[in-house]
């Protein structure tokens, strides 16, 4: 049976099979501390944890499975307690086998992290942080921001994956991420980047060939309305954003002309029409003139725009720089 859902086990850092002899493990006194179990106990149970396995836990550690039955026993007697239910199914986590993984998981991470940066240190190795955003967050947010960022951390080299789909997003292959939509990913850590604030934008050009600015909403309603095909989904449509604002607008109101918000925003900017433009990607474009809002009308939401970390695993340190840099400079 598999190990009770919800207990995190973060990748084992520390090699233990080379403390086992003749199927036992040997003791190891952290800083003379009896308040702690053996470090090799504690690893060792992270593996069968992650298992839900003795036999696997021992052929991963390239032992016995009597020495790995010994760890988790000496620990058991160690805490006074049951840590794995044990039937003719398998192994479980008890409440407090799952207290404990949860601990020990997030603990072996941050030690196998500090040794990698000690490692990195002492040999002048870059570190290497991971972020996903979507194309148009990546030209227009945070593509400007890294050249900052490099210049306080040159030791820390970025790698920027795009992706304009939740549903394609791989949580295993990155540090850092902003979500798309406005999904919940369940168990993330997150950090409030900023507030949502949405408004239409068009060309200078455009929008003084329709009206005089600025437009009333029924100008706007007549107008050119671009938004991205029906299956690629926004956080907010025209049908929403009018809504937010006290105008009736049909739900389909906007002409669906691409996939890519980046190439709706170049469709605004030459005059094809009028989108909707999140503030912290547009705002560069209009303090360069190449777009304008044609009405006062915005809607700010309650959901800020977050910058998320992929559950159950600890931040690395280039990851928490990174992090740190992005929220104080949003």
């Amino acid at each position: 049976m598999a190990a009770t859902a919800g207990a995190t086990v973060g990748p084992l850092s520390l090699c233990v099979k080379d403390q086992y002899s003749h199927g036992t493990m040997k003791q190891i006194d952290i800083a003379g501390s009896t308040d702690l179990p053996s470090i090799q106990g504690l690893a060792t149970f992270a593996i069968v944890a992650r298992h839900a396995s003795f036999s696997s836990a021992a052929e991963e550690l390239e032992v016995g499975q009597p020495a790995v039955s010994h760890a988790i026993r000496q620990l058991e007697r160690w805490f006074g307690c049951a840590l794995f239910e044990r039937d003719h199914r398998g192994i479980r986590l008890t409440d407090g086998g799952r207290i404990l993984a949860d601990g020990v998981g997030a603990g072996l991470t941050r030690v196998h992290q500090a040794v990698r940066d000690v490692q990195h240190m002492q040999d002048g190795i870059t570190e290497v942080v991971t972020i996903s955003v979507s194309t148009a967050t990546a030209a227009s947010w945070l593509m400007p921001r890294l050249a900052g960022f490099k210049a306080d951390h040159p030791e820390i080299d970025v790698r920027c994956v795009t992706t304009d789909s939740d549903r394609n997003f791989d949580t295993g292959t990155v540090d850092l991420f902003v979500p798309v939509g406005r999904a919940r990913w369940p168990g993330c850590q997150r950090w409030a980047l900023m507030t949502e604030t949405v408004y239409p934008v068009c060309s200078a050009g455009y929008a003084d060939s329709i009206a005089p600015r600025p437009w009333s909403m029924d100008v706007l309603l007549g107008a050119d309305l671009l938004t991205l095909q029906e299956r690629h989904r926004t956080r907010m449509r025209w049908s929403e954003w009018f809504r937010a604002v006290g105008t009736t607008a049909p739900d389909g109101a906007g002409s669906g002309i691409t996939n890519d918000y980046t190439v709706l925003l170049h469709a605004a900017m030459e005059g094809h029409g009028v989108g909707l433009g999140w503030h912290h990607l547009v705002v560069d474009l209009m303090d360069r003139g190449l777009l304008v809002q044609p009405v006062v009308e915005s809607v700010t939401t309650d959901e800020p725009i977050w910058l998320n970390a992929p559950a159950g695993r600890a931040l690395t340190s280039a990851a928490t720089a990174l992090r740190d840099w992005l929220v104080a400079h949003a």
